[in-house]
């Protein structure tokens, strides 16, 4: 029976851990999207195209990991749509930024970042 128990309670305690580590992970990982957004933005202001495209790129591969993250998460339904719609955006930037049409790339940047304050309004505070 205390082999049970103490077995029990290495398992809570890793899983305990793992959880942690994982919360960790995400404010991190949201930090560096939040980063590299206002870099983006900055970048579009700038008419430097290639940077903020590259940007553009690296931001709409992060919020798919976002979006498989809420998805599995579950009960989150308004942030992966607030994800698809984030790589809506930066699909639309890349666009733009190739044709180098920077107020069109500005104008869904804006988009963009209402749509990061939307989600954070329920989930940054929740995490």
């Amino acid at each position: 029976m205390s082999k049970f128990l103490v077995s029990l309670f290495v398992y809570l305690a890793l899983t305990g851990s793992v959880v942690a580590a994982l919360t960790e992970i995400e404010e991190d990982f949201m930090q560096d999207i939040e980063d590299i957004q206002k870099s983006m933005t900055s970048n579009i202001s700038l008419q430097d195209a290639a940077t903020a495209k590259s940007e553009a790129v690296e931001l709409e591969a992060m919020f798919k990991d976002v979006e498989e993250f809420y998805v599995k998460k579950g009960d989150a339904a308004d942030a992966v749509d607030w994800s698809k719609e984030s790589r809506t955006y930066l699909v639309a930037i890349s666009k733009a930024l190739e044709a180098k049409n920077f107020d069109a790339a500005s104008q869904s940047a804006v988009s963009l970042a209402k749509t990061c304050k939307a989600c954070h309004k329920i989930y940054k505070s929740k995490d």
